[in-house]
């Protein structure tokens, strides 16, 4: 087995900046949703938070059916 193989899915990360440019919510609004369970919770890293871009798409996917 190579020491250097590559990941069968690579997964992209978005910061909250990044989510509310492609959703009409404030911050606030979009903070209160993960806070109510309507969006994922967040991937901490240090101090930061992000979500996947299949996080992302799939709330916006169910709230388009």
């Amino acid at each position: 087995m190579k020491s250097n193989q590559t990941l069968d899915t690579q997964i992209t990360l978005m910061r909250i900046s990044q989510i509310l440019k492609v959703m009409p919510v404030s911050k606030s609004k979009f903070w209160l949703m993960v806070q109510k369970g309507e969006f994922s919770k967040p991937i901490k890293i240090g101090r930061s938070s992000f979500w996947t871009v299949d996080q992302v798409q799939s709330f916006i996917q169910e709230k388009t059916k």
